[in-house]
C-alpha cells in the first residue's frame, strides 16, 4: 500500500479551491515514467521525471540532492544518534523510495555512514539502554515526507518522540544556527552565511546526503495543449517582470487563458533551487504568483484550476499524480 505522506492538508486552500482533482493523467501508480497519452505539444529532448531519469542523471537541470545537517552536539544524545542511524539503515533508505525520491550511491551511503559514526563517537555517544526523549526536527518540505515517514517508523514502540515541522530550508536553517533543533531538513547545500552563523553560535554540524528529487513542473491534468517545456520557456514564465501572462504568450497555439501560477516561498530550498538553476540567480522571480510554504496548498491549486502552473518536490507529485499532470522538461 502507498504510504501517506501528507498527514496535513492545507485547509485554506482545500476551502478556497475544493478538493476536487479534475480528472487523471493516466501514469503508473507507482509514480513511474510513463505520461499521459496527450496530443499537446512538447519540445524536442523533453524528459518525463522518474525514478530512472533522475537517478540517471537525464532529468537534468532540475534533478537535486537532499540533506540532513545534524548538530554534532546532539549526537551525544541516543535517541538522536540511534533515530540517525535508522535514517542511513536500509530500512530507511527504503523509505525514500516509498516516498517518491531515489536513493542516493552506494558510495554515498557509505560516505554518509562514516561521517555519522565518526561525528556519533566524537560526541560520547554509542549504545544505550531503552530510548526516550525528543528528536526535534524542522526544515525543507521537500525532505519533510523522507523525515515523517522514518520518524513513524523509527518511533513506533519507544518511548522517543520525533516531531518533524516544515517550516523550510531557510525557515529551518535559522532554528538550526540558533541551536534550536537537532537536525535541519534542507533541499539545498548549507549557504556560507548559515555556516558563519553557527560557527558565531558555537554549532558545529554535519552534512548527510539522503536523497535525490527531480523539481516537478505539473499542470491540470485537464491540459491538454502543453506536455513539456524548455529551461528557456520556464525562464521565460517566471522571470522578474515576464510578459508571459496568457498561456498564448508561450505558444499562440496555446489558449488565450491567463496562466495562474504556484510555487513555494521565498524560505524554501525549492524556491532557491529553482530560480538559479531557470531563472539564472538565486531569487530572481516574478513576484504574482500563489506562493506558500506547504506543498500541499501548491498542490491542491493547480488541481483545481485548468489554466495553473506550478512546481515542487517530486514526491508531492506522485502522492497526487491522479489529480496532477507531470510535464516534460527539454535542458
Amino acid at each position: 500500500m502507498t504510504r501517506q505522506i501528507f498527514l496535513v492538508t492545507s485547509i485554506a486552500a482545500m476551502a478556497i479551491y475544493g478538493c476536487n482533482g479534475g480528472g487523471d493523467n493516466g501514469g503508473p501508480a507507482d509514480g513511474g515514467n510513463t505520461p499521459a497519452e496527450s496530443s499537446g505539444h512538447s519540445p524536442e529532448g523533453a524528459v518525463i521525471p522518474s525514478p530512472e531519469t533522475i537517478e540517471s542523471g537525464e532529468y537534468t537541470p532540475l534533478s537535486r540532492p537532499l540533506f540532513l545537517y545534524v548538530n554534532k552536539a546532539s549526537l551525544a544524545k541516543p535517541q538522536v544518534a540511534a533515530f540517525l542511524q535508522y535514517y542511513l539503515s536500509e530500512e530507511g533508505r527504503q523509505l525514500v523510495s516509498e516516498v517518491g525520491y531515489v536513493k542516493t550511491s552506494e558510495a554515498q551511503l557509505a560516505e554518509a555512514k562514516k561521517a555519522l559514526e565518526d561525528a556519533i563517537k566524537a560526541a560520547g555517544g554509542g549504545e544505550a539502554g531503552e530510548l526516550t526523549g525528543e528528536v526535534n526536527i524542522d526544515g525543507s518540505s521537500t525532505v519533510y515526507p523522507i523525515s515523517q515517514a522514518v520518524a513513524e517508523e523509527f518511533s513506533a514502540g519507544k518511548d522517543v518522540r520525533v516531531p518533524v515541522g516544515v517550516s523550510g530550508t531557510g525557515g529551518g536553517m535559522k532554528k538550526f544556527q540558533a541551536g534550536e533543533i537537532d537536525i535541519c531538513d534542507a533541499s539545498r547545500g548549507i549557504k556560507d552565511s548559515e555556516v558563519e552563523a553557527c560557527k558565531e553560535n558555537g554549532i558545529e554540524f554535519i552534512e548527510l546526503k539522503v536523497g535525490v528529487d527531480g523539481l516537478t513542473v505539473v499542470v491540470n491534468p485537464e491540459n491538454d495543449w502543453c506536455d513539456g517545456l524548455t529551461v528557456a520557456e520556464l525562464k521565460k514564465i517566471w522571470e522578474p517582470e515576464s510578459s508571459i501572462k496568457k498561456w498564448s504568450d508561450i505558444n499562440p497555439d496555446f489558449p488565450n487563458e491567463e496562466i495562474v501560477l504556484y510555487g513555494p516561498d521565498t524560505d524554501s530550498g525549492t524556491f532557491e533551487y529553482f530560480t538559479e538553476e531557470v531563472c539564472g540567480e538565486k531569487g530572481h522571480i516574478r513576484s504574482d504568483y500563489q506562493q506558500s510554504v506547504d506543498d500541499n496548498f501548491l498542490v491542491t491549486g493547480v488541481s483545481g484550476d485548468k489554466y495553473a502552473l506550478g512546481y515542487f518536490g517530486y514526491a508531492y507529485y506522485v502522492e497526487n499524480q491522479d489529480k496532477l499532470k507531470a510535464l516534460g522538461v527539454a535542458p
